[in-house]
């Protein structure tokens, strides 16, 4: 367990490469460090056998990626062996909409090429990869190349979560458009309330314009606008005018602060 109490199972980073606006950082789980270390959720062995080296390598999960947008994981995915052939499937996680669902892999194989490659390195297994063949035990068993797996993880991960993910992005920016004018997201009354002509925040003097759109501003990023230029974007767009560099400056303000 890790200081958090969370189970450890050790990975190492492989790469990470821009693909349709997000950033996909791939990981791969190592046989050293996890088999036979006892801090491991997934240790099974001080001194590991070739049957535990083996089970370890094709029946535990061997990659995982995650799809960031700007820093933010949006998703994850989790290659995951099938017990009952050489087939995978992934396990999908979307944040932010609590979704946890599987998607079965059309690929084929034994074992990963990064195990592979892995198992081969153990002196005591005897282990010999050869193209696209793992010998292992007297024994060939075909191994799932891992640019084949980074070419099916595009295809999901846009399905999956870059789409879902523009689609909800579209239906914030429409709440925000509908709700601006006379809605939810219009502050005019709201600083009309206030007395005198002024409204003191945080040591700053606003005219009550500029306050709704520092308010305005505070409203959309809690809705889900994280970029302060998309929000500039979208209120000039809402209000079909560009804005001043104080109504800019209360919208900047707007962002920094949570209400």
């Amino acid at each position: 367990m890790d200081k958090n109490g969370n189970p450890i199972f050790n990975s190492e980073k492989i790469e990470s490469f821009n693909f349709e606006n997000v950033e996909i950082i791939s990981s791969y789980y190592t046989i050293k460090d996890n088999i036979d270390n006892k801090q491991s959720s997934v240790f099974i062995n001080e001194n590991p056998s070739l049957d535990d080296y083996w089970n370890f390598s094709t029946k535990l999960p061997t990659y995982y990626f995650m799809i960031a947008d700007k820093g933010n994981v949006k998703g994850m995915l989790m290659l995951i062996p099938k017990k009952e052939d050489d087939s995978f499937f992934y396990n999908i996680i979307i944040l932010g909409k609590n979704e946890n669902f599987q998607v079965a892999s059309k690929l084929k194989g034994k074992i990963t090429e990064n195990r592979a490659k892995e198992l081969a390195g153990i002196k005591k297994t005897n282990a010999i990869v050869n193209d696209d063949v793992l010998k292992f035990g007297n024994k060939d068993f075909q191994i799932l190349k891992y640019h084949d797996v980074i070419e099916e993880v595009k295809i999901i991960a846009k399905e999956k979560i870059i789409d879902n993910h523009d689609n909800e992005n579209s239906n914030i920016e429409e709440y925000i458009k509908t709700e601006s004018k006379g809605g939810k997201l219009d502050f005019k009354n709201t600083v009309e309330k206030y007395d005198g002509a002024f409204i003191n925040f945080e040591g700053v003097l606003y005219n009550k314009k500029d306050f709704a759109i520092l308010m305005w501003g505070a409203a959309v990023k809690k809705n889900g606008i994280k970029e302060l230029n998309k929000a500039k974007l979208l209120w000039q767009e809402i209000n079909e005018r560009e804005l001043t560099e104080p109504e800019l400056k209360a919208l900047r303000k707007g962002f920094e602060t949570n209400f």
